[in-house]
């Protein structure tokens, strides 16, 4: 069975949840040299922008 899409505010917490573990896992997989903090930044920083677009989204009152 699929699951209805997930709303506004589900995607938005699903992205604050995102971006929270990432504080955990990034520095971990820094220093095993399987990421270089360069790569977790750009990542970081990419994720911040999808909540930074999703709550613009949600300001405007409307969906894509």
């Amino acid at each position: 069975m699929t699951e209805p899409w997930p709303t506004l505010d589900e995607q938005i917490a699903a992205v604050e949840r995102e971006i929270e573990m990432r504080k955990y896992v990034y520095p971990r997989r820094v220093a095993e040299g399987k990421m270089t903090t360069a790569l977790a930044d750009r990542e970081t920083t990419r994720m911040r922008a999808v909540l930074a677009t999703l709550h613009m989204v949600k300001a405007q009152g409307r969906l894509p």
